[in-house]
């Protein structure tokens, strides 16, 4: 059984070309299959790239977070590389195939400052917990059943909170949950974040949230 114990600069160090082959084995045979570029269609000088928000020390970063403490990564290497590979499913999640011209461009965009890992959001809430009018804002649950939703936040211990705004712009924020209990307010948890707060989301260009078990 290998292990590592350090930062995550050596773990990246270290372990990060391994990890960069994985994928790249990975998505070979993807790219393959797919075959044409997916923003302009063209099946000349394809190449594969993370989605935005996705990339490899990205994930590499929200995996490590929870064997880390003061600093210090502890882990299994193995059970690192089933999780990194299980974090690439399914692929089309994560990785886009580009020819270089998009690529490039692709790449050329500046990204935010916090980056954020995103999910697809398997399951639509049909009618927002709260009202649509401009005192408050939309919130969504998934699933939508509020006290399916508690007992299921309850259990995992954990959410993606997906904020979309105006622009059509989507930041996905990870909700670790360690002092709520039976007796707590879903919504009104939410509602107390600084970004949700009255006056605030309309001032972010804030219009919805959506909140997603993650197991």
């Amino acid at each position: 059984m290998a292990s590592f114990i350090g930062t995550r600069k050596e773990f990246k160090r270290f372990i990060g070309p391994r990890l960069r082959n994985l994928v790249n084995i990975r998505t070979k045979a993807y790219r393959i299959g797919v075959a044409n570029c997916n923003h302009c269609g063209s099946p000349d000088r394809l190449e594969s790239a993370h989605v935005r928000g996705r990339d490899r020390n990205q994930i590499i970063d929200a995996l490590l977070e929870q064997f880390t403490h003061d600093e210090v990564v502890t882990i299994d290497l193995a059970k690192f590389e089933q999780l990194f590979v299980s974090e690439h499913e399914p692929i089309e999640r994560t990785i886009l195939i580009l020819c270089r011209d998009c690529h490039g461009k692709y790449d050329a965009v500046t990204i935010e400052a916090e980056p954020s890992i995103e999910y697809e959001f398997s399951e639509k809430a049909t009618e927002p917990l709260s009202t649509s009018s401009s005192s408050q804002l939309p919130i969504y649950l998934v699933p939508s059943d509020p006290t399916t939703f508690k007992i299921e936040l309850l259990r995992t211990r954990r959410a993606h909170i997906k904020i979309t705004y105006v622009n059509g712009h989507e930041r996905i924020k990870h909700w670790n949950v360690s002092n709520f209990s039976a007796s707590s307010n879903v919504l009104g948890n939410l509602r107390s974040r600084p970004q949700f707060r009255q006056g605030k989301w309309q001032q972010l260009g804030i219009t919805k949230v959506t909140v997603e078990i993650a197991e």
